[in-house]
């Protein structure tokens, strides 16, 4: 009698999988600290872009040159991108760190305008999502932290759950991360949970 095929489940079948962890600003902090030390600036342009802007990988990972900088190829502190997901238009912005750190990798590159922003060394083409997903685990790692519980999307999360737990505001969060409603902020940041535990935390029986 032949044997019966196993059957596999899915490995997350049954278990509450949750969110991936975005980054404290102490573990902003040492990262940055540490690609600086190493010399490493297209990670260090990279890890500040993605915090600074909040873009998914798809957006962040095609951005050119020309979409960072002005007529006089300076970055700017502003610029204008179109989702793919969504094909909205968002603006995003780059602050000071992002700028100096952009300024540099390009200088050291030497790209011209229509070049791809992050690419691999001696390649054209962008860095791909795995090796972005990869780089994001090996920053967790120099601060000290289980690479498992992070991905692209906790650099994505890292500021909106900063401006969220200082200011409370949904709206400006939805804003920055360009959702379309103010449900799915809440859902992608975990807000209905955390408030959940909060008070659950403050309730002694």
């Amino acid at each position: 009698m032949p044997k019966a095929k196993s059957v596999h489940s899915p490995w997350n079948k049954g278990k509450a999988v949750g969110q991936k962890a975005p980054f404290t600003p102490e573990q902003v902090y040492i990262i940055r600290q540490l690609l600086h030390a190493e010399g490493h600036l297209r990670d260090l342009a990279l890890f500040n872009t993605a915090i600074d802007t909040l873009l998914r990988a798809s957006d962040l990972l095609t951005l050119k040159v020309e979409d960072v900088t002005d007529h006089h190829g300076t970055v700017m502190d502003e610029c204008t991108v179109r989702q793919h997901k969504t094909q909205a238009t968002h603006t995003v912005l780059l602050l000071e760190h992002s700028r100096r750190a952009l300024e540099s990798w390009l200088t050291a590159s030497r790209k011209q305008p229509w070049d791809y922003l992050f690419t691999a060394q001696g390649k054209p083409t962008p860095i791909s999502r795995v090796h972005y997903s990869k780089l994001v685990k090996k920053w967790a790692s120099y601060a000290r932290l289980d690479p498992r519980k992070y991905s692209t999307h906790s650099l994505r999360r890292t500021k909106s759950s900063v401006v969220y737990e200082r200011t409370g505001n949904l709206e400006v969060c939805r804003q920055i991360l360009g959702h379309h409603s103010i449900a799915n902020t809440a859902l992608y940041l975990g807000v209905d949970k955390r408030q959940a535990l909060h008070v659950a935390k403050a309730i002694l029986i």
